[in-house]
């Protein structure tokens, strides 16, 4: 297999200086002096800003038998702020990392938080970077299974963390359809249903 996908062979000089922390809240923001060797051999020095969010999963439950998966729709403040006519988003169950959890285990959290359903066959989907320019959030994606059986409450998320989820069970070729025209705005959730697409296409056509 080539290696093109694997870390570059070309070796970056680079190093971050002088970071301080501008706020730390829910999210942490830092700013420092980016110091890089650039490929002609230049120095460059430039100041930076990061936005630190910890590492995040994404998961999109299957159930291959009624061919539907079970999606997450919530309120997001940034659709707001952009003047979404719709801010409510319809997007895979997701959630941060808790310190000690693998990501496996924070992927079966949320799924019973956030949907109030226990998934089984966890596959991992890939690790991918949501916004690389200005995040330091490394999403790690997985694909699950689950039926009817595998309810286990209501779902909707953690009240504590001002969570009002509302959960769609969505057919699978209905998905499929929604991604082709354009018409889901999460992009975790288009790249989950997509590679599901390109895997188990039997599932949408």
């Amino acid at each position: 297999m080539s290696d093109r996908f694997l870390p570059s062979r070309f070796r970056a000089q680079a190093e971050m200086k002088d970071v301080e922390i501008v706020y730390d809240g829910f999210v942490t923001f830092s700013k420092g002096m980016l110091h890089y060797r650039r490929q002609d051999g230049s120095d460059m020095q430039v100041e930076r800003e990061i936005h630190d969010h910890g590492q995040a999963i994404c998961i999109l439950p299957v159930d291959r038998n009624r061919r539907v998966a079970m999606l997450a729709r919530q309120l997001r403040v940034p659709l707001i702020v952009n003047g979404e006519r719709d801010p409510m988003l319809l997007e895979a169950c997701a959630g941060l990392i808790d310190e000690g959890e693998r990501p496996e285990q924070s992927a079966m959290r949320e799924a019973q938080e956030e949907l109030g359903i226990r998934v089984r066959d966890l596959i991992p989907a890939g690790v991918w970077y949501a916004s690389p320019g200005i995040l330091t959030e490394k999403v790690h994606a997985f694909m699950a299974s689950y039926d009817l059986d595998d309810r286990l409450g209501e779902g909707g998320g953690l009240f504590h963390e001002h969570e009002d989820i509302i959960i769609e069970e969505i057919a699978l070729d209905e998905l499929g359809e929604a991604v082709l025209q354009g018409r889901l705005r999460d992009a975790k959730t288009i790249i989950l249903i997509q590679q599901l697409m390109l895997s188990e296409p039997e599932l949408f056509f």
